[in-house]
């Protein structure tokens, strides 16, 4: 049975449609969570593959939280090795990273559903290619990266121009959350409450507008990890 290790960062940054597309192919799943004292390896010995969530610390903070430097020897590991990699938010931040590409503060947070356009490059790709050409999903960010050198551009939005990108065959980056679910946003918002009225956003309005978009994109999304997980 394919193994794959998923690293969480955070209580609330769980797989979600990630974890539901393992199960439907019959993968096993193991959780590290390093924000709560697990050892990040160094490498990915008895692992298929490599998945990172998102989070609320920068890729780029390892002074706060050193662990993400482990995270990026990993990473570099994985790549060497050709091992499926998969980045969600911050994953996808670590990835680039990782790759020796730039990681910083946006100009303005991009939290709610915004709608990102595929690249020509991505509308050929064999995994990404059956999303459709556009499509609103789950953003929660304020960081964004550069794009790799050498990897393919995949998607963008109107405030963030690189919203996704893959790197050789088998490694993907995605800035929003494609592994959303309804019942994780809920609770992702009510995590974020205090934040997110002091911010200015309406936390009924977000999860109102959740049950609008997350339905119709989520046989998308479970498409996607499971031709993903096929990799493994």
């Amino acid at each position: 049975m394919p193994k794959l290790l998923f690293i969480q960062h955070g209580d609330v940054d769980k797989p979600g449609l990630l974890a539901d597309g393992l199960c439907d192919m019959g993968v096993e799943l193991e959780l590290l969570h390093p924000y709560s004292g697990d050892p990040v390896p160094s490498h990915l010995s008895g692992f298929d593959g490599l998945a990172l969530g998102g989070g609320g610390q920068s890729a780029y903070d390892v002074d706060s939280h050193p662990y993400l430097d482990a995270e990026c020897g990993l990473i570099r590991s994985a790549v060497h090795l050709q091992v499926p990699l998969l980045g969600l938010c911050l994953g996808a931040q670590l990835i680039a990273r990782a790759l020796g590409a730039e990681v910083r503060a946006a100009e303005q947070k991009e939290i709610g559903f915004y709608p990102v356009t595929l690249s020509h490059d991505a509308l050929e790709d064999p995994l990404v290619g059956l999303l459709p050409k556009k499509f609103a999903v789950t953003h929660w960010h304020g960081d964004v990266f550069e794009i790799p050198l050498g990897a393919v551009h995949m998607a963008s939005s109107k405030l963030t121009p690189n919203q996704s990108f893959r790197y050789g065959k088998n490694c993907y980056g995605f800035q929003f959350h494609l592994e959303m679910t309804g019942s994780l946003f809920e609770e992702l918002v009510w995590d974020s409450e205090e934040y997110l009225v002091g911010s200015g956003y309406e936390p009924t309005a977000l999860i109102r507008e959740s049950k609008e978009v997350l339905p119709g994109l989520e046989p998308y999304a479970r498409g996607f990890f499971q031709r993903w997980v096929a990799l493994l």
